[in-house]
């Protein structure tokens, strides 16, 4: 094992620490700015992209809902729909709206199916000889009688083979009666072009996901999977933190940086990732070097350090010898000047030194001060609470003491505050008694920041603390309650890793003519202290001066 009480051996652990702490600092600093920046360089990649994709896809619902809302108010559309509802099932005038939706179909090209839907919910009439059956549902039908657009979620058409969304337009007569809606299926394999017009790069990818299921609807890159799903407690997270980036496991279990975001118009969440692996590649690579070249210089000095440490261990070795003669009562010990280097002048040093033993004055004195030192701190110590530092009861009643002497004399008001951790007892039972320790230390430390250097704060017993504002009337009293109680309100404690709770009841009183001794001032500030109890803790209570009634 290593004897750090050797020389030699500091001097080797001294060139060691040397050569790596700085080594080790600057290259943790500059890599670690370095991985800020690719972070940073990757974050805003990975947003822009995503933006972009949630732009274009806005505008593509939004280019689509204003094609629906238009070929709603169409006259051929309404007409049908009129006379449908009052010839049911006539074929002739089911014909004729087949024919316009099938001409409209043509000269726009970008749909899958274009359909008109009675109230209930049937189609009257679609430009496909087999209207879908997997585009819309009843139910979701009729939330387009409340006169507005409707989009539904993503759903896969096997009719069509493809994931489709449907847009339904309430078609509505001259005076605003709901007649049906115009439903367009549109296939979302054609906003393909978003996902790739940015120019992703080969390590990152764009993925439309269902926003409700987490079911992958289309990937800018072709490999992936389209039948694959994100976790529902991963696709929460994103959602919940959009465009914060998250590392987490890709579809292909490897590890990724993503970030999401959702939608405006439509139930998908949109989720940009890069391949972490390769985002770091190069700064793992530089990390590994500095490494291997830190490691190389920590040889080469070990080397350096040894035979330094030689060459100064064997003279101060005789100097050790002599030391333990003079120890054993050989005063005449001397030693022999053999270099002029500062060794040599420490051997000098040391012969003198032997002639001088008796001249103890200056310890003499060095150890007087540090009796008084000593002396000093048992004086603190016995007027101060041993867990928070604050002052004990017994210094408090001198404090107080003092203050009523002092008021009698000026009539000067000073404000007393008692103050109680609610519930300290349930706290300390059930966190444990090291988290109600930090409990009270972190609001005595709290009292001590609070109050001005002219005040005194006290532990007054248990978790009950004293505080005493000289010169101050109730209402600046009030307010300084009221700031400790706010502050302390949040509590860290290490022990358990977690933000506790903290709640203060607190009494206030102002010295009055009547308070003759501090039983009589204490008893008033206990029970104002009771009251802020009584009404529910997690307050302050004072007590007005009978000047102020």
């Amino acid at each position: 094992m290593l004897n750090l009480m050797s020389i030699k051996n500091r001097i080797f652990v001294f060139a060691i620490l040397a050569t790596l702490i700085p080594s080790l600092g600057l290259g943790l600093l500059s890599f670690q700015q370095h991985k800020t920046m690719i972070d940073e360089n990757v974050t805003h990649e990975l947003r822009t992209s995503a933006e972009h994709v949630r732009r274009e896809l806005d505008l593509w619902i939004n280019e689509h809902s204003y094609t629906a809302n238009t070929l709603s108010a169409s006259n051929i559309i309404i007409n049908e729909l009129l006379t449908n509802s009052q010839i049911t099932h006539n074929k002739e005038y089911q014909q004729a709206l087949t024919h316009y939706l099938r001409s409209v179909h043509e000269k726009l090209g970008s749909m899958l199916e274009l359909a008109v839907a009675n109230t209930e919910g049937e189609i009257v009439a679609s430009n496909l000889e087999t209207p879908s059956t997997e585009a819309y549902t009843k139910e979701w039908l009729k939330d387009a009688f409340s006169h507005s657009i409707i989009t539904s979620p993503p759903q896969w058409n096997s009719d069509h083979n493809t994931t489709t969304i449907s847009i339904a337009a309430p078609v509505l007569s001259l005076d605003e009666f709901v007649l049906g809606a115009l439903v367009i299926t549109l296939d979302l394999k054609t906003t393909q072009f978003a996902l790739k017009d940015k120019g992703t790069t080969p390590q990152s990818e764009v993925l439309l996901l269902d926003s409700n299921s987490g079911h992958i609807i289309l990937a800018s890159h072709a490999e992936t999977n389209n039948e694959s799903s994100l976790s529902l407690k991963l696709l929460d997270h994103l959602q919940t933190h959009p465009g914060e980036p998250s590392i987490f496991q890709g579809i292909m279990q490897q590890e990724v940086i993503g970030l999401a975001y959702t939608s405006r118009n439509l139930p998908i969440t949109i989720i940009t990732k890069k391949d972490s692996e390769a985002v770091y590649a190069a700064w793992v690579q530089q990390r590994n070097l500095f490494i291997s070249l830190t490691g190389i210089l920590v040889l080469i000095v070990t080397a350096v350090a040894l035979r330094m440490g030689h060459s100064i261990v064997t003279p101060l070795q005789r100097l050790v010898d002599a030391t333990k003669k003079i120890v054993e009562g050989d005063l005449d010990a001397r030693l022999k000047v053999a270099k002029q280097d500062e060794l040599g002048q420490l051997t000098k040093m040391f012969n003198e030194m032997t002639n001088k033993l008796k001249q103890n004055q200056d310890e003499i004195q060095l150890a007087n001060q540090t009796m008084m030192q000593k002396n000093q701190l048992l004086e603190t110590l016995s007027i101060t609470d041993g867990l928070t530092g604050l002052f004990n009861r017994g210094k408090l009643s001198l404090i107080i003491d003092e203050q009523l002497a002092r008021y009698k004399r000026n009539k000067r008001p000073f404000a007393i505050l008692m103050i109680d951790v609610d519930y300290f007892k349930h706290l300390n039972d059930s966190l444990g008694h090291l988290a109600g320790d930090e409990i009270l230390t972190a609001v005595a430390a709290e009292l001590a920041k609070t109050i001005r250097t002219v005040d005194y704060a006290a532990r007054y017993g248990g978790d009950e603390f004293v505080i005493i504002l000289t010169e101050t009337n109730i209402d600046q009293a009030l307010k300084i309650a009221e700031r400790i109680r706010t502050q302390v309100a949040k509590t860290h404690c290490k022990s358990i890793g977690e933000i506790v709770k903290v709640t203060l009841s607190i009494g206030i009183v102002e010295c009055e003519s009547g308070d003759t001794s501090q039983t009589k001032l204490l008893s008033r500030v206990d029970s104002a202290l009771y009251k802020a109890k009584h009404a529910g803790r997690d307050q302050a209570y004072y007590i007005k001066p009978q000047s102020h009634h």
